[in-house]
């Protein structure tokens, strides 16, 4: 398995320059919007796949627990945005039901074999995410009237 990985982003240099001379305020309203427009791919297909992988003779469904969560407890202690997608835990009778078992799927056990879904999503769209952050951030820069 490679210790890297390397992708070439067209447009990514111009962005970091513009980047690089913004507020931190003003950074954080062009990479959250474009944070979660990236990862919203991810979402899509990980909720395509759960509900390929989800047996319908049951009632609770993992794909409708699959959200995108904004970590802001990790922005105020490192400054840093943090955009996630995974399995919400809810009561039964909330959304999809009570999904303990959604990690159990995912990873397999010593009996089942493992059916990734989350893992997969994100893998698969990898070059789609990239590709949709920077045009999201670039319409956001736009939106602000900064480029």
């Amino acid at each position: 398995m490679a210790d890297w990985i390397t992708y070439k982003l067209t447009g990514a240099d111009k962005l970091s320059a513009v980047f690089k001379t913004l507020p931190q305020e003003l950074q954080r309203q062009v990479v959250v919007p474009a944070a979660k427009d990236a990862m919203d791919v991810v979402l899509k297909d990980a909720i395509v796949r759960a509900e390929r992988i989800d047996d319908p003779a049951t009632v609770p469904d993992i794909s409708k627990n699959i959200a995108m969560i904004e970590d802001k407890k990790f922005f105020n202690e490192t400054g840093a945005t943090k955009i996630s997608v995974g399995v919400r835990k809810t009561k039964r009778g909330q959304r999809g039901g009570n999904t303990f078992y959604w990690w159990w799927v995912h990873l397999g056990t010593s009996r089942i074999r493992a059916q990734p879904f989350l893992s997969n999503a994100l893998i698969q769209n990898r070059e789609a995410v990239f590709q949709e952050f920077i045009s999201s951030a670039k319409f956001q820069l736009v939106k602000l009237g900064i480029e």
